[in-house]
């Protein structure tokens, strides 16, 4: 009887089906960290939940659903699976739960949640329409039978044609802390929930057998060495230092000095088997190369990425090895899915995936067993405004508390009142975690002393001013570096420098095609451009290399970060030209704060014409923070660390329910928008009717809502069979990025 009933509308039974979903429970655990007594108690009660999850699929009305080519009857199987374990089977409430929401949320406003009519009114309508109490009670001793199903069943003679009070109340967001107010038993409902909702997705997706094994990390396999010749070299002092710290550090090292290299120290001493390790990030740009290198160290199926462009970034790395577009794609979605989900045991994201799921974001259930004993290697935290500072830190405490997680603060530009703020809220003043190299060691001492850069700072000089300087420079022979604050400096610049040789703008106004073109072009050192003219997007780990810059105002750990860029390696004859112009083309109030973009400059002044360490710059960083954040940022930061919901995430959580964390971090700030500018529009939609959805989406860009005002659909048609929004006033080119239509350059508007 079991067999003829479909799972899915491909043919695949429902018997097959939940074989590859109790495969998946199996091999998830195994590869999951747990306590051996903890692993046995989760393995019995998710796969008596996986072989029960889908039974209400033998509703008629659903199998009907399936062998119709547009299905026509509103059903919940999951609400028919519960319904049948309450009639047939004893059953615990936390398995029960997680059956009865592994595809929706518990009632609540908003998408994606389950529906009272279902759970009300509707259930004795759908009940009538089942199949009789007896071929019911044969179904189910079968499928027990079957499944080797080791539960009690109900003695009953007859049905009732609804859920039970408990159920019902547990299923709704308003009651739910009502009928179970013990905080530790609606965390573990949503434990049990997320488990059995990872499984499912794995086995869906018949990956229960392709679930990457957790690897150790050897010494080796990190070790600094020649990439030409594979010549070994030896660790730093502190590098060797780190692989034996058993506990949370903040690390201080200047660029160049094998940061990376001291994290994965860091996590060789600290890896728990089956510990995930989370390494955070800022940008996605750095995070894609990040990847790539722990893809290397680690190996392709065990890393993945993690951050809001991890669809493209899938499709480009598939896209590099043959050029199935279609199948690529839907291998793209298929690891964008598995990402966030319990499947790779090392993840490069940032720091947002972890926060949303503090703020009990959409799927965070999920990452509770994902947190459990994991490494997290934090790196660049000082880029973070003072709100996401504050939600960071809140998070960190958050992880350390709930998930017993050790944490790897790591950063090339620390200003002290920084350090001395997360010793204070998450240590409570040990400072013995601070860790940097010690410049009475050798190998130490020659990353803390290197001069690499000459700085000339340019007082009431603007870059346009030395534009000759720049030419002259260029017509040497030497590659130029010219970092700006704005796009439409950055624009304006490269009509009037006016090079006619090698030569590419990079900043954010570019579309995703064309920035992953460029950034392919000037990382490598085969083809990296001659002169290379960029906005901040250039401090985005990179590994670029120039000879000489010239460089806007901006505060100066951003300003470290860019002089990251000029003479990387050190290797240059004598130290590289930095120029400093106080003066900035075009509006920089969104982004600097005026005081800090004084102090830097100010304090930079008292350089001019030195050759600088990496010590001179982090003490400049310490005199322009020392007195650390100001009124309105301190307010931001107690804001974002106070935040009530991961403060008391315990008692706030309702299991199955999650709720729109953007907003805590991003409340009153400007968003960007994704638009398609007018002149790409005819092959956007070429390349939709073509199918190539990932390749059409990269042809947008991301613009502030003020930046055009005239958006349209081309028609309503359109917008129905495209979804997107077409600004009408702007123009792309692949030279320059989105401009506006108009024919004079100086009215664009960035």
């Amino acid at each position: 009887m079991i067999e003829k009933f479909l799972a899915k509308s491909t043919g695949l039974t429902l018997v097959e089906h939940t074989q590859h979903v109790m495969t998946a429970v199996e091999n998830l655990i195994q590869k999951l960290y747990f306590e051996e007594k903890e692993r046995a108690f989760w393995l019995d009660k998710i796969v008596r939940c996986a072989i029960l999850h889908d039974i209400g699929k033998i509703h008629e009305l659903f199998q009907e659903n399936l062998r119709e080519s547009q299905p026509k009857n509103a059903i919940r199987h999951e609400i028919m699976s519960l319904w049948l374990i309450e009639q047939f089977l004893e059953l615990p409430q936390d398995e029960c739960f997680a059956i009865a929401t592994h595809h929706k949320g518990v009632i609540a406003d908003g998408q994606g949640r389950l529906d009272t009519i279902i759970l009300a009114d509707g259930m004795p309508d759908l009940i009538s329409q089942f199949y009789d109490f007896e071929i019911l009670k044969q179904f189910m001793e079968d499928w027990k039978k079957a499944f080797k199903l080791k539960t009690q069943s109900l003695n009953l003679v007859t049905t009732t044609p609804k859920l039970s009070k408990n159920s019902t109340q547990l299923l709704n967001q308003r009651f739910q802390r009502r009928i179970e107010p013990d905080a530790k038993k609606r965390f573990h409902l949503a434990k049990t929930r997320g488990l059995l909702i990872a499984s499912d997705h794995i086995g869906s997706a018949r990956l229960e057998n392709e679930i990457p094994d957790w690897k150790r990390l050897e010494i080796q396999m990190f070790q600094p060495k020649n990439d030409k010749t594979g010549e070994v070299y030896p660790f730093r002092t502190f590098q060797k230092k780190l692989q034996t710290v058993k506990n949370d550090v903040i690390l201080y090292a200047p660029t160049g000095s094998g940061k990376t290299e001291a994290a994965l120290a860091w996590y060789f001493a600290n890896q728990e088997e089956n510990g995930r390790l989370f390494y955070l990030l800022p940008y996605t740009a750095s995070i894609n190369a990040m990847v790539k290198r722990m893809q290397i160290i680690f190996g392709d199926e065990v890393v993945t990425a993690l951050h809001s462009k991890t669809l493209e970034f899938f499709f480009e790395q598939l896209e590099n090895e043959d050029d199935n577009h279609f199948e690529n794609a839907q291998k793209a979605r298929t690891l964008k899915s598995f990402s966030k989900e319990l499947f790779f045991p090392v993840k490069v994201a940032t720091p947002h995936q972890v926060l949303k799921n503090a703020l009990m974001g959409k799927g965070w259930e999920i990452s509770l067993f994902d947190y459990q004993k994991a490494c997290f290697i934090v790196d660049e935290f000082h880029t973070y405004d003072a709100l996401m500072t504050g939600l960071m830190l809140a998070t960190i405490k958050w992880l350390k508390d709930n998930f017993e997680a050790k944490i790897f603060f790591m950063s090339a530009t620390i200003p002290k009142f920084l350090c001395d703020l997360i010793i204070d809220k998450i240590y409570d003043g040990n400072a013995n975690i601070f860790i940097q190299p010690n410049p009475k060691e050798p190998s130490d001492k020659v990353v803390l002393g290197q001069k690499r850069h000459q700085l000339i700072c340019c007082k009431d000089k603007c870059i346009t001013d030395e534009i000759d300087l720049i030419k002259s420079y260029l017509n040497n022979g030497k590659s130029v570096l010219v970092i700006v604050n704005n796009v439409k400096t950055c624009q304006d610049l490269y009509e009037e420098i006016n090079f006619t040789k090698d030569v590419k703008l990079l900043h954010s106004g570019f579309n995703k095609r064309d920035r992953i073109l460029i950034e392919k072009l000037i990382t490598d050192k085969y083809s990296k451009p001659q002169l290379l003219i960029a906005t901040q997007a250039v401090e985005v780990s990179l590994d670029i290399d120039y000879d000489v810059a010239f460089i806007e105002n901006a505060p100066i750990d951003a300003l470290i970060q860019r002089f990251g860029r000029v003479n990387r390696a050190g290797k240059q004859e004598s130290t590289a030209p930095v120029y400093i112009f106080e003066n900035i083309i075009g509006n920089t109030k969104f982004f600097y704060d005026e005081e800090f973009l004084k102090l830097t400059f100010e304090n930079l002044l008292k350089l001019n014409k030195q050759d600088l360490s990496e010590s001179d710059l982090v003490n400049v960083c310490n005199q322009v923070y020392k007195n650390g954040y100001n009124e309105t940022q301190k307010n931001e930061f107690d804001k974002g660390f106070n935040n009530s919901m991961i403060n008391n995430f315990k008692d706030e959580l309702i299991a199955g329910h999650w709720r729109s964390w953007i907003e805590d971090v991003i409340e009153g700030q400007s968003l960007k928008i994704d638009v398609l500018c007018q002149n790409l529009l005819d092959d956007y939609e070429k390349l939709k009717e073509k199918g190539d959805f990932i390749k059409a989406n990269q042809l947008l860009v991301s613009v502030y809502r003020y930046e055009t005002k005239e958006m349209y659909i081309k028609n309503k048609e359109a917008r129905a069979k495209y979804q997107v929004i077409v600004a009408s006033d702007l123009e792309y080119s692949s030279r320059l990025g989105y401009l506006k239509r108009i024919d004079n350059v100086d009215d664009r508007i960035f």
